[in-house]
């Protein structure tokens, strides 16, 4: 399961994020699945959001050491490239629909590499731009992981897969709203 190279991680990540609006990220990897790549874009996150929000509070005034964004970051993205995919295979499972649970990490892990670039961008002292920034960015993620799962629900739920969808696309766009508040609002703007 990390039996990958750079070229293999840098073409997941463009096809979960660049091309993610085609679905398709399960076919690209062949029956290949990997948990480097997931796990590499979940850890980086963890560093880059927890530095570039105590950056975007040092640019903003406020002189506070949040080191705790750093544990509650891990648990954080561990748990979203984790936790989702284990409860959506389990789902699946019990719509007698499975689907590889390293295929689901995999969707949900590369698909996290667009809020690298957004966490640093979001430094900037504009909250308009972050919020921007953080609404683009769990707008392209989600996509990829609803265009992924799409074909999975809609033959395992029938009428119900678009709910569930939904709910899918609700539950990241709440992470990321909750991610743009915990690392990237300060107090006062």
């Amino acid at each position: 399961y990390f039996d990958v190279d750079t070229e293999d991680i840098v073409q997941r990540t463009v096809q979960a994020t660049v091309k993610g609006y085609s679905g398709g990220f399960e076919d690209f990897i062949s029956n290949k699945p990997d948990l480097y790549g997931p796990f590499w874009i979940a850890t980086t996150l963890i560093v880059v959001s927890s530095a570039s929000g105590s950056f975007a509070q040092y640019l903003s005034g406020v002189r506070k050491n949040d080191v705790d964004k750093v544990s509650a970051s891990a648990i954080f993205f561990y748990g979203y490239v984790s936790l989702l995919p284990a409860a959506i295979w389990g789902l699946l499972i019990w719509h007698n629909k499975p689907m590889r649970l390293l295929n689901l990490v995999g969707i949900y892990g590369y698909a996290m590499a667009v809020f690298i670039p957004t966490s640093i961008l979001c430094a900037a002292p504009s909250p308009i731009l972050r919020w921007c920034l953080i609404m683009l960015a769990a707008g392209i993620s989600g996509l990829s992981i609803v265009m992924n799962l799409k074909q999975h629900f809609m033959e395992a739920l029938k009428g119900k897969g678009a709910v569930y969808l939904a709910g899918i696309a609700g539950i990241h766009l709440l992470c990321a709203v909750g991610l743009g508040f915990y690392f990237f609002h300060v107090s006062g703007l």
